[in-house]
């Protein structure tokens, strides 16, 4: 009696304990449709009005599709990944290196919306020489292998990167990502202060009238100053002039030697033949 009254006691805690979840199946195919509380990450259906489908589908691709790497160098892939079905999906992204490469991407959790899709950079650095595969891997439910899958092909060189090409240029673009978020964080704001839609355009080009005006500003305040200092010059070499020509008029003109006495002409005499 003890054994069967503890046995209830646990059972209960562990009703109590579980989480709620709505049993409703609209589409009878064995799998609860999702809910605030009960979602695909737990085992909800991710089709739940098709009852052929139940987990996610997702659309993937990376650019560029193969690559070719010399040792130490990075390589950057832009991966879009896609949610193909009618209910939002919380996943967790990571990427499963190789014996060749070194991962610079940090596995993260992610929501995509119903047919939308999600870009994300992953960054590769060739450790060894030989052909390598990374793999993006999406999952999807909490307690299960990865829904999806892409893979990174990358054949690295024994050749060490020297991190310019040779055409002089970087082999791996510079990010300028910054700039966009930048944009964006402006344009939120002014959206807030203003109450008006305010896009990332929008920003760009009143940080462009901003500069401007700060730049023409600049240029009249040095142009004033610079003007001042000239004739502050220009005043002193006045002055110095002034005291020159000052100076000149109080020394006494010279005075021209006049010789009072006429010299006699000369005497000629004429001649007759």
């Amino acid at each position: 009696m003890k054994f069967l009254r503890s046995t209830a006691y646990a059972v209960i805690l562990l009703l109590l304990l579980s989480p709620v979840v709505n049993a409703e199946d609209s589409d009878g195919d064995g799998f609860a449709d999702p809910t605030s509380e009960y979602s695909v990450w737990d085992g909800a259906d991710a089709f739940p009005n098709n009852p052929d489908i139940h987990e996610p589908v997702f659309s993937s691709g990376c650019d560029p599709p193969v690559a070719t790497l010399d040792l130490d160098e990075p390589i950057t892939f832009t991966c879009t990944v896609g949610n193909e079905g009618p209910v939002g999906l919380r996943v967790m992204i990571d990427v499963q290196d190789d014996i060749h490469l070194s991962n610079e991407f940090d596995a993260e959790y992610f929501d995509i919306p119903p047919s939308q899709s999600l870009e994300l950079s992953v960054t590769m650095i060739g450790l060894s020489e030989g052909i390598a595969t990374a793999h993006l891997r999406v999952f999807a439910r909490s307690n299960a292998s990865a829904s999806h899958m892409v893979d990174l092909p990358i054949e690295v060189t024994g050749e060490q990167w020297t991190s310019v090409n040779t055409e002089g240029n970087s082999n791996s673009p510079p990010d300028v990502s910054f700039i966009g978020k930048s944009l964006d964080l402006m344009a939120n704001w002014l959206t807030e202060k203003t109450g008006f839609t305010i896009e990332r355009t929008h920003a760009g080009g009143l940080i462009l009238l901003a500069t401007i005006a700060i730049v023409g500003v600049v240029r009249i305040t040095r142009a004033r100053r610079i003007w001042a200092q000239n004739m502050l010059l220009k005043s002193k070499s006045d002055q110095l002039s002034e005291a020159r020509f000052d100076e000149l008029r109080k020394v006494k003109q010279h005075e021209h030697h006049v010789d009072d006495t006429i010299p006699d002409s000369p005497n000629f005499v004429i001649r007759k033949r």
